[in-house]
């Protein structure tokens, strides 16, 4: 009698675990679109937000259609033609996979090891057709995690307009100091070029001159790890390629 129990109870555990298993990857196949669709109007948000464009009453998806959309050739600098959709929505195999650029040690100043073959770059116009901002994606690793942002710029290409985070997982009140408004608006009209190379940067105890940002305070690893994201992105393995195609007129 006992064992007759004990295999009915078995029976009932291995039907329910199936029946939750089926509901559970039910609700995640259905929902994948939904979550799709929320992490690409946030990553459409904060490209607003990074240019300035973000308001209370702005409408996200109407505004994002303003703006035009090219795509960076990581290797030649060149514009070529991307899909920003799948952009958004495939981050990972994009940046991971077959098609990716991988990164030598002395290249991957950010530490992400390889990046997508194509990068969008966003471009601001005012009412009469001019370049106001170019914002570009941004992202590299911090103390904890991998820090995602975009950065804008004015259309001299060598001063900085505005910047934003809007993933990561480094440490509340030190290295999640990157959200904080103050210390965002400090980036705001640097400088970013000087000769040949990047030479915006990072530095403790008070920042001097158009080249550079105050430190976060007791997150010296986060702000060594934001100085590696521009450093790497803004440099020649980066978009300055791209810029350069920019200045001559090719993008």
């Amino acid at each position: 009698m006992q064992r007759e129990s004990d295999i009915r109870t078995f029976i009932i555990a291995l039907v329910l675990a199936v029946v939750c298993s089926f509901l559970v990857s039910g609700a995640a196949v259905v929902l994948k679109p939904m979550q799709d669709k929320n992490k690409e109007l946030d990553r459409k948000k904060n490209v607003l937000i990074a240019g300035g464009l973000l308001h209370a009453d702005t409408d996200i998806e109407k505004t994002f259609e303003a703006i035009d959309i090219v795509f960076a050739d990581m290797k030649t600098g060149e514009k070529v033609d991307g899909n920003i959709d799948d952009y958004f929505n495939n981050f990972k195999k994009l940046s991971t996979g077959a098609s990716s650029i991988q990164l030598t040690k002395d290249q991957d100043l950010a530490g992400i090891k390889s990046i997508p073959a194509k990068v969008p770059v966003f471009m601001l116009k005012n009412a009469s057709g001019r370049l106001s901002k170019v914002i570009v994606p941004i992202y590299g690793s911090g103390l904890w995690s991998t820090m995602y942002g975009f950065l804008a710029i004015e259309p001299d290409l060598n001063t900085v307009s505005g910047i934003t985070f809007y993933e990561h997982a480094e440490t509340p009140g030190l290295g999640g100091e990157i959200d904080n408004p103050l210390w965002k608006k400090s980036w705001v009209g640097k400088k970013i070029y000087r000769g040949e190379g990047v030479a915006l940067s990072i530095v403790k105890g008070g920042a001097k001159g158009d080249y550079q940002i105050d430190s976060l305070s007791g997150a010296s690893l986060t702000s060594r790890g934001v100085e590696g994201v521009i450093k790497f992105w803004l440099g020649n393995d980066g978009f300055a390629k791209f810029f350069e195609t920019m200045k001559k007129g090719g993008a």
